[in-house]
């Protein structure tokens, strides 16, 4: 139940981030929040470094010892760490939420936890070799990735404009 609430959290979040990036009002353009504080961006930006270097650490060594399947090999290895980082970086940018008092931040903060939910599901379908279903499910990561990335650039944060699944595959080795 939590994670369909989740999920339909994250919808209705992405479908006002199309809104207010399509602009509205009659002079065209988007409409102007206050600025996240400099200080704030900075935090945050700071969290997405360190996600981004954890993220490199997860990839290192993960082909050390060559698994059984491909599946096993993102299942075990790459998903189940990933969603402690995930989760992490979700209570860290959300913490940061009241000083940045805006809400396209705030839309950024919280398109972590849809990401923990499809990282679950991804695990759980992962831990079934239900190879159809973990394709649909990174699918969907991959989509809301995009809008996350889409998110972190109109509101500033420049660290956070990032590919981490890009990044995860690039850092594999053994």
């Amino acid at each position: 139940m939590i994670a369909a609430r989740r999920i339909a959290v994250a919808g209705a979040v992405i479908f006002t981030l199309s809104l207010t990036a399509c602009g509205g009002g009659d002079d065209g353009g988007a409409t102007i929040e206050t600025k996240v504080p400099a200080a704030v961006l900075a935090r945050a930006n700071a969290i997405c470094r360190d996600f981004k270097r954890e993220t490199e650490q997860l990839g290192q060594g993960a082909l050390a010892n060559p698994p059984d399947t491909t599946l096993e090999l993102t299942t075990e290895r790459l998903v189940k760490p990933s969603i402690p980082l995930l989760e992490s970086a979700a209570r860290r940018m959300q913490a940061l939420e009241p000083a940045a008092d805006n809400s396209l931040f705030s839309l950024y903060a919280h398109l972590f936890d849809p990401a923990v939910v499809l990282a679950q599901k991804r695990l759980e379908a992962g831990r079934a070799e239900n190879a159809f279903a973990a394709k649909r499910v990174e699918d969907a990561l991959s989509n809301l990735a995009l809008e996350q990335r889409r998110a972190a650039r109109i509101v500033g944060l420049d660290d956070c404009d990032v590919d981490f699944q890009a990044v995860l595959l690039a850092s594999l080795s053994e």
